[in-house]
C-alpha cells in the first residue's frame, strides 16, 4: 500500500514528530496521523482493519532539536545572537526554553530558526518516505517544494526597508554605525598594541575621503525604522561619471547573517547601473574575508591585497 506525500501531510507529520510523549503512525487510508492508543482502538473496532496500512512516523528525538539549534548556531552570521544562543546550549537545564527565550528578543533570528528548522525536519520526512518508496519498488523523491519554506533572502525583503541614501535623514545613524564598525575592528587587533587604532583609521579615512552629501547607495531599515546597515559610493575620480568605489559597507551586528549585505549589494548595483555607472571599486585594504565571496556572486574580480608585518620577528 502505497500514499501520496503531500504538503499538509508533511505538516500533520512534523507536528506529530516533535510530540515525543507518544508513538505516532500515518494511517495510509486518509493519510491521517493516529497516535499508538488511537491505532489500538481502530484495531479493536474494525478487526478486519491490515494493519500493515499504518506507517510508524520518523523518529525525532530531543538530541535531534538540540543538534538542529547547535547547527543553525554554529553558522549563524549575526555574532550578538550567535553568542546569546551559544550561552542558552550550553547554559545546563531549560536548554530548549532558553533558547526560544533568546530568539524572542531577535525576531529576524527567530524567523529564520524556524524556516531552517522547517526545512530540516522536511528533508527528515522525505527520507523516511523515500524509505518507503523503495519497499514499494518506486524511486526516490528528490524534494518536496513547500511555500512555507522561506529562503534567507524572502525574509529580508519581509522584515526590513531599502530605501536610497538620504544625507540628512541617514547620515547621523551611518555615523554612529561607523563608530561601531571602528570599535570592533579595535577590539579584533587588540593583542597587536596600535594596530588596531591604525586599521580603524585607515577604514575611516576611506569613508572621509567623500563628503557625506556627495555619496549615494542604498540604506536598510527594519520595518519600525531602526538603521541597520548601508551601502554607499561615490564617483572616483569625482568628475567622471562611469566610475564609483564604495566608501561604507557595513550591517550592525545584530544583524548579520540575515542576506543584508547581500540585498543592499543587490539594490545599489542596480542603482548604479540605472545611472550609468559603468564600473564599481572595493578598496581590499582589511575588508572581512566574509565579504569576498559575496562580492564574487556578483561578478568582482580581485585584484589586489593588503599586507601588514610584525617588525619584532624581522
Amino acid at each position: 500500500m502505497s500514499f501520496e506525500l503531500t504538503d499538509s501531510v508533511v505538516s500533520d507529520i512534523i507536528f506529530s514528530m516533535e510530540d515525543q510523549g507518544s508513538f505516532w503512525f500515518l494511517d495510509g487510508r486518509d493519510c491521517s496521523v493516529v497516535s499508538e492508543e488511537m491505532l489500538h482502538e481502530i484495531c479493536r473496532e474494525e478487526p478486519e482493519t491490515d494493519e500493515e496500512s499504518f506507517f510508524p512516523l520518523p523518529e525525532w528525538t530531543s538530541d535531534d532539536g538540540y543538534e538542529l539549534m547547535e547547527e543553525f548556531t554554529n553558522n549563524l552570521h549575526a555574532p550578538g545572537a550567535r553568542a546569546d544562543l551559544h550561552r542558552a546550549l550550553t547554559g545546563g537545564r531549560g536548554v530548549f526554553r532558553n533558547f526560544k527565550n533568546v530568539l524572542k528578543s531577535y525576531p529576524e533570528v527567530e524567523r529564520k530558526w524556524y524556516s531552517f528548522k522547517e526545512q530540516r525536519m522536511r528533508e527528515r520526512v522525505v527520507s523516511w518516505y523515500n524509505g518507503l518508496r523503495e519497499s514499494w519498488g518506486l524511486e526516490h523523491l528528490e524534494s518536496l517544494e513547500s511555500d512555507e519554506v522561506q529562503d534567507t533572502d524572502e525574509l529580508v525583503l519581509d522584515d526590513f526597508q531599502f530605501s536610497d541614501y538620504d544625507f540628512k535623514m541617514d547620515s547621523k545613524d551611518i555615523e554612529r554605525g561607523l563608530e561601531g564598525v571602528e570599535e570592533e575592528i579595535g577590539q579584533l587587533f587588540s593583542k597587536q598594541d596600535d594596530l588596531g587604532h591604525a586599521v580603524s583609521f585607515l577604514q575611516r579615512q576611506r569613508s572621509r575621503v567623500w563628503k557625506p552629501e556627495e555619496k549615494s547607495g542604498i540604506v536598510c531599515r527594519t520595518l519600525s525604522g531602526d538603521f541597520t546597515g548601508c551601502l554607499l559610493v561615490s564617483y572616483c575620480p569625482p568628475e567622471t561619471k562611469k566610475t564609483a568605489v564604495v566608501t561604507d559597507f557595513f550591517v550592525n551586528q545584530n544583524y548579520r547573517g540575515l542576506g543584508i549585505g547581500k540585498a543592499l549589494l543587490s539594490n545599489c548595483m542596480t542603482l548604479l547601473k540605472k545611472h550609468g555607472i559603468r564600473w564599481i571599486l572595493i578598496s581590499s585594504a582589511f575588508n572581512p574575508e566574509v565579504l569576498e565571496p559575496l562580492v564574487e556572486q556578483f561578478g568582482f574580480e580581485k585584484t589586489s591585497a593588503g599586507f601588514v608585518a610584525d617588525l619584532l620577528l624581522f
